[in-house]
C-alpha cells in the first residue's frame, strides 16, 4: 500500500492499495493511530526520527484486523508531504538497533527464511520495483487527465462556436 500523509503523520489519501478492505477508512488520521498498540509505539519512535534516520520498520500490524497481516513499513519525503509505504515483503534485517524492544518472535519471523543480516540489494530491488510500480501509475493516470483535459477543452470549444452561429 502507499499512502500520501501531511508532515505530522496524518494520512491525505491511500494511494494505491492491495487489500479491497482495510480495517477502517485512514483518510484524515494519523496513521499512528490505526497500527495496533505494540506498534504504534515501536513506529511513533521511528516516526519521531524521521528524516535523520529513514530504516525500514518490520513487523508492523493494523489495529482491528482480524487477518494480523505484518506489514514493513517505509517513509519517504516529498515537498511538504510524506509518503508512507506499507510492504508485506518481510525485510531480511535485524530489528534496528535503536528501537529498544523490537525484537522478532517466531510468529513474526518466517520460518524459511534464517539470514542473520540484511541483504540490502534485496530490500533495495523490492523497494524500487514498488516505487516504480507506483510511478507508472501515476505517469498513467496523468496521461489520462491530460487526455480528459484536451477532450474537455475540445468540447468546451465546439460548444462555444455553436452558441455564436
Amino acid at each position: 500500500m502507499v499512502w500520501r500523509c501531511t508532515q505530522a503523520g496524518r494520512v491525505l489519501e491511500v494511494v494505491s492499495t492491495d487489500f479491497s478492505t482495510l480495517p477502517e477508512n485512514p483518510a484524515g488520521k494519523s496513521f499512528l493511530n490505526l497500527l495496533n498498540q505494540t506498534s504504534k509505539e515501536l513506529a511513533t519512535e521511528w516516526f519521531q526520527k524521521f528524516p535523520a534516520q529513514t530504516s525500514l520498520l518490520p513487523n508492523m500490524r493494523l489495529a482491528q484486523d482480524p487477518t494480523g497481516q505484518v506489514f514493513t513499513l517505509g517513509l519517504t519525503q516529498t515537498g511538504k508531504e510524506l509518503w508512507l509505504f506499507w510492504s508485506t515483503v518481510q525485510p531480511l534485517l535485524p530489528p534496528p538497533p535503536s528501537l529498544p524492544g523490537t525484537v522478532y518472535t517466531e510468529d513474526d519471523q518466517d520460518s524459511s527464511h534464517t539470514h542473520s543480516g540484511w541483504e540490502p540489494e534485496v530490500q533495495h530491488e523490492e523497494l524500487l520495483e514498488e516505487l516504480s510500480r507506483v510511478n507508472n501509475e501515476l505517469v498513467n493516470a496523468r496521461r489520462e487527465l491530460i487526455r480528459q483535459n484536451i477532450e474537455l477543452h475540445r468540447l468546451h470549444r465546439k460548444q462555444g462556436e455553436s452558441k455564436t452561429i
